[in-house]
């Protein structure tokens, strides 16, 4: 499995820790003091619903470089080395720790980045951060939409939704490892694999979550056996190895299709899609 290569620091060293004033909110942030509430209008949002009916707010023009300099910041600081959604990790790999014969449950947040609201942001930069609280509030508005939670679009969110909920992963992690189970976290997605891996194990999980605010649903929420093909981030385990899920070769193929049918004008784009679909499957099969 890949790992990053740029050196990361603890929480405590990261420039975004112990903002106490707006001179330093600024040199930090790179935004006037007095300037954050022309940040706060919807039109820095451009929103859509994507294929699957999900609404998607991303920001713009200013707003866009104030999250990605925050997102950058956010990214230096160490991660636990459960969470694969990270910097040289992949979906793959995270998958890829849960190979063998053993059972597996998994569970998912429901609706993560909206249910991560400006209070549990606000919170995170106070305790975890130990940032004035007037400077929380500010770094709170700039990265919720609407001043709500955290928008499904922006850099930044996969970061902050991940250090708000970090007391919650930790409190997973642990319950896992204390079960002599091996735990991982891609986003949304929580899985454990182990002897102990059990529907009583997945009922505590999701307990945890619960009591920090967040939700679980039942249907995404499945235990497996140890010989059972298990799907987990998008590949599928089987035995000792990972195997294409149906539905990525199905998608192969149609694009395969496509592309035989495709006037020389239209090649060009849907060879791209298929090298990009090609390149997916080559990161389960190895």
């Amino acid at each position: 499995m890949s790992r990053v290569l740029r050196k990361r620091y603890s929480i405590d060293q990261s420039a975004l820790y112990r903002i106490r004033g707006k001179g330093q909110f600024k040199s930090i942030i790179g935004v006037d003091w007095d300037a954050v509430p022309s940040l706060l209008n919807t039109n820095l949002y451009r929103v859509w619903l994507n294929e699957k009916g999900r609404e998607i707010q991303q920001p713009i023009g200013r707003l866009e470089k104030i999250h990605k300099r925050i997102g950058d910041l956010l990214s230096r600081i160490e991660l636990p080395d459960y969470l694969f959604s990270q910097r040289g990790c992949s979906y793959a790999d995270n998958a890829r720790q849960h190979v063998g014969e053993i059972p597996l449950v998994k569970t998912d947040i429901h609706k993560f980045y909206p249910s991560t609201t400006r209070a549990m942001v606000h919170r995170m930069f106070v305790e975890d951060f130990q940032c004035a609280s007037d400077i929380a509030g500010r770094l709170a508005d700039i990265c919720c939409y609407r001043q709500l939670h955290l928008p499904t679009g922006s850099a930044v969110s996969g970061r902050i939704a991940f250090f708000a909920a970090r007391q919650m992963f930790n409190s997973i992690s642990d319950l896992a490892t204390n079960q002599g189970c091996t735990m991982t976290a891609y986003v949304d997605d929580i899985t454990i694999s182990g002897d102990a891996a059990s529907k009583t194990l997945l009922g505590e999980v999701r307990k945890i979550v619960h009591q920090h605010g967040l939700k679980t649903k039942q249907s995404k929420s499945k235990t497996f056996s140890a010989t059972a093909a298990k799907p987990v981030t998008g590949a599928v385990i089987a035995g000792d190895e990972l195997r294409l899920p149906n539905k990525r070769h199905q998608k192969i193929h149609e694009v395969r299709q496509a592309l035989t049918a495709a006037s020389s004008l239209e090649k060009p784009r849907i060879q791209r899609i298929l090298r990009g679909r090609i390149q997916e499957a080559k990161q389960i099969l190895g």
